[in-house]
């Protein structure tokens, strides 16, 4: 019932649209000023193209239900990524990672190579780790190259890939890695929450649309994309 009411206001909206846009170009252009009524008729026609191509994101929008139990004795690397952040920054995104409640192993991926945030990811039983001397005369490519450099160095079957200011709920495994139990499923994103943001904060600053309505479109299309953060991948899709 939810698609077709969306799918009755996307018709809707583009057939009212197209109608008031003709009239626009053909009745209510003032060419004695052209030199404003033309970029504002333009900016509506861009805006009513935007509004097409939204529709037809939500056009097939897919709300998927909470996934099975996750599958036994899957193997998963948790991977926290940072280059320069505050150590305690970082040692609280590992440290809760570390409490994720599904057996895993989690790592630092420090491509600051610091000696204290390395003493600190040993005495936390936390994994450590950093680019080698061969990375040295090779495009580095920030982010994903360190990246890159820890999916040659760990073997888990599934990856949880956080930046080093994302706090993993301990219980996000047992929410995700359930959908894995489908073969043709590589890439699970979850959403994210500002801690510092309020509940009740009008401006929409935890992105409800863009991780919601957005991404949940771009799932019926089979097109859902990774965010580069907060997201579990299976290697062997990865690789």
């Amino acid at each position: 019932m939810k698609r077709f009411t969306i799918r009755v206001l996307v018709v809707l909206t583009v057939i009212l649209g197209v109608n008031y846009l003709a009239w626009r170009w053909l009745e209510s252009l003032n060419w004695d000023a052209w030199w404003i009524a033309v970029p504002l008729v333009l900016a509506e026609t861009y805006s009513l193209i935007d509004v097409g191509l939204f529709g037809l994101t939500v056009w097939r929008l897919r709300e998927r239900k909470a996934p099975p139990p996750p599958p036994e004795g899957a193997t998963v690397d948790v991977l926290v990524t940072t280059y320069n952040e505050p150590a305690d920054l970082v040692m609280a995104t590992a440290l809760a990672a570390r409490d994720i409640r599904y057996p895993h192993t989690t790592w630092i991926l420090d491509d600051g190579a610091r000696p204290e945030l390395r003493e600190l990811a040993g005495r936390h039983g936390l994994g450590y780790l950093t680019r080698s001397a061969d990375w040295a005369d090779r495009p580095r490519h920030a982010k994903a190259g360190n990246l890159n450099n820890a999916l040659m160095m760990t073997h888990g079957e599934f990856l949880l890939i956080l930046d080093a200011d994302q706090v993993p709920a301990p219980d996000i495994h047992d929410k995700t890695l359930g959908y894995f139990t489908d073969p043709r499923v590589a890439l699970v994103q979850t959403p994210q929450y500002f801690g510092n943001v309020p509940e009740d904060d009008p401006l929409g600053s935890q992105a409800p649309l863009f991780y919601g309505p957005i991404q949940q479109g771009k799932d019926g299309w089979n097109a859902a994309f990774f965010c580069g953060s907060n997201a579990i991948l299976r290697r062997e899709a990865l690789m």
